[in-house]
């Protein structure tokens, strides 16, 4: 349970009329369960009753039948006793004993000195246990059984007769008993063992190998005694199909009516909470979107405003009630830029609003700018259908100003970089400037002899070139001042071949003292490029002094720094390659990061600052190593039609000299 149904309150109505449905169901699966184990415990004890009384049965059927083979025993040796029979007549009469009972695997009648006088089957062995059983029939005159002996593999009991001085010896097969004298359908619904005091099987009858434990019953077999038991095991019964299904299906009824009645309960329960939730979580949502910072505005489809929060009110200085309702124009639009305003609100409705926001400047109740980024997304409502559209509105003023600031600071810098440029080729400047000077000197000193002796062509001419070393020296003037000065970003469309050739002009009496050459390999009809001028000749100026201070270890066949411009695509692509020493991998890694340098007095911003001035074009800046030695920094700009313009809108700062 979360924090905020944790607070909801219990439920507590109706509590008992929800507990003695559920006592009375519990009541009525305990009666049913109890009824079923009563059914269970009645039918075993039925099927107990019902086990003993077919043992007791099968137990008088086995005595019945020794007591029958003793009384025929009996009445041949009466016969015997009384009318001395012939052995041929005593023989046969055996041999009907014999055959008559199956159990009866051997037949001997003994005198007195318990020789043998007939001998029919299985011969009566020379055992303890026959012995035993002889001394117990002459002790008692009666007839006795010995233990159970093997005979042949099969367990076998004497009964022995003691009558006058006869004795008659009947070898009776355990086996043959139980198999012969055990009635087939008892052997279909029970197992019966015989087995011995030790609990020894000697003989069984059962219509399967294994039997499932159920019911079972112990009886001691006696006659012959010796500790014989029946032991008799029923098989598993399985109870009434229909009983078990009718039982199982009143369970399963209770079970679905309970659990019906639980969910029921949950159910109201639910609909409690949820209405105390829904409660809690108006106020709870209405707190968090009050406490928002970002602006949420909801129109309709139409453009109609639907709903604004407390952050969005604030940020415009109108009421929600001023708001929801108004259609386009909305007051908060400002009255400089309302066709903006609505290609944009078009926009949105038509769904084609960017996934990245666009920025708008609006304009509270007090007339202050607000610079704003607004995303939007489809309002969709709980059945999916879209009600409108959402809008998350950012104030990003502050942003603004800090980025102005920061463009102010960065131009800043690159003016800097420039000045400190010009610094470092001032010697080469002013030796430069120098020679046009000089000969300006010298024409004037000609042309004034020349104009003492009245050679007056001549005089025009000296002049003329006069004019030209003082347009050569202005160039270098204006070159200098154009580069150094601060101004603020100016694209326009340059044709970067030129920017090409005044950023070699600006080095170029620098690479000559320093016995450097530069070539150029421009390519023709290039398509102009929009952009800053000054900054692309500063990016330039940069890449070609590092170029030169790469090349000046060089020996003087290497001290060689191509430019070349050519086309690739939609870009324009321009390459400064020296045949320097290279970069090493720890250098190169960090190579564009500011205040990193390698030279001792640089200040490690040339390269971090040609990257900025580059990227503000859209374009790439990056290096690779050269074949042969060196490195090849290129960087690339769009070409004009192939990518809108940079940010011309920037403030701007004015000119200084």
């Amino acid at each position: 349970m979360n924090k905020l149904t944790a607070s909801l309150p219990k439920f507590q109505s109706s509590r008992w009329l929800w507990i003695w449905p559920r006592v009375a169901l519990v009541l009525f699966v305990a009666a049913v369960a109890a009824l079923l184990w009563y059914s269970w415990a009645d039918e075993r004890d039925e099927q107990r009753a019902v086990l003993i009384s077919d043992v007791l049965w099968v137990e008088q059927n086995l005595r019945f039948q020794l007591e029958q083979t003793q009384e025929r025993l009996r009445a041949l040796l009466q016969a015997d006793h009384d009318t001395q029979l012939d052995e041929h007549t005593l023989y046969s009469r055996a041999g009907l004993l014999l055959d008559s009972n199956h159990e009866t695997v051997g037949v001997a009648l003994l005198r007195a000195d318990r020789s043998a006088r007939v001998t029919i089957g299985q011969q009566v062995p020379d055992s303890a246990a026959i012995n035993d059983a002889l001394k117990i029939a002459y002790a008692t005159h009666l007839a006795a059984y010995s233990d159970p002996f093997l005979l042949d593999g099969d367990w076998v009991i004497a009964q022995v007769l003691p009558h006058g001085l006869q004795t008659g010896i009947v070898l009776i097969s355990l086996t043959r008993l139980i198999n012969q004298d055990v009635p087939w359908w008892f052997a279909t619904k029970y197992r019966l063992l015989l087995q011995d005091r030790e609990g020894l099987q000697l003989a069984s009858k059962s219509n399967i190998d294994t039997v499932t434990p159920a019911i079972s019953y112990q009886l001691p077999f006696d006659p012959p005694g010796h500790g014989l038991i029946l032991n008799v095991t029923a098989y598993r019964v399985n109870s009434s199909l229909i009983r078990n299904l009718l039982v199982v299906s009143v369970i399963v009824l209770a079970l679905a009516v309970l659990w019906s009645l639980f969910r029921l309960r949950r159910h109201v329960q639910g609909r409690i909470y949820a209405e105390a939730a829904l409660r809690q979580e108006h106020a709870f949502r209405k707190a968090m979107e009050d406490s928002l910072l970002v602006g949420m505005r909801a129109r309709d489809m139409a453009g109609r405003i639907i709903y604004v929060n407390a952050a969005f009110c604030r940020m415009v200085g109108f009421a929600a009630e001023e708001l929801i309702g108004t259609s386009p124009p909305h007051p908060y639009w400002h009255p400089d830029t309302m066709d903006q305003h609505q290609r944009q609100s078009e926009a949105v409705l038509a769904g084609l609003a960017p996934v990245e926001g666009f920025e708008s400047r609006i304009q509270d109740r007090a007339g202050n700018i607000v610079e704003t980024k607004v995303y939007t997304a489809p309002l969709i409502d709980a059945n999916g259908q879209q009600r409108g559209w959402m809008s998350s509105i950012v104030d990003i003023t502050s942003q603004k100003q800090a980025e102005a600031f920061a463009r102010q600071q960065e131009e800043k810098l690159q003016q800097t970089a420039r000045l400190v440029s010009m610094g470092e080729m001032a010697s080469t400047l002013a030796h430069e400037l120098n020679q046009p000077l000089m000969a300006m000197s010298s024409y004037a000193g000609a042309a004034k002899l020349l104009s003492a002796s009245g050679q007056a062509e001549l005089v025009t001419a000296t002049l003329e070139k006069i004019a030209q070393q003082a347009e050569r020296a202005a160039q270098i003037v204006r070159r200098i001042r154009d580069f150094v000065r601060r101004r603020s970003p100016h694209f326009e469309h340059c044709d970067m071949n030129e920017v090409v050739e005044n950023a070699v002009g600006l080095n170029d009496a620098d690479a000559r003292h320093r016995e450097l050459r530069i070539e150029t390999r421009l390519a023709d009809d290039l398509p102009v490029v929009i952009g800053d001028r000054i900054l692309l000749e500063q990016v330039l100026l940069n890449l070609v002094r590092n170029a030169m201070d790469a090349s000046i270890s060089q020996p003087p066949e290497r001290r060689s720094i191509l430019v070349s411009t050519v086309v690739e695509g939609d870009s324009l692509c321009v390459s400064v390659a020296d045949q320097g020493l290279g970069l090493e991998p720890e250098v190169a890694a960090r190579l564009f990061e500011a205040f990193y340098t390698t030279k001792q007095t640089g200040m490690g911003m040339g390269l971090s600052i040609c990257r900025s001035i580059i990227e503000n074009h859209h374009g790439k800046l990056w290096f690779t190593r050269r074949e042969g030695g060196g490195v090849i920094f290129q960087f690339s700009l769009p070409v004009d039609g192939s990518a809108e313009p940079p940010d011309a809108t920037q403030p701007q700062n004015e000119e200084m000299e």
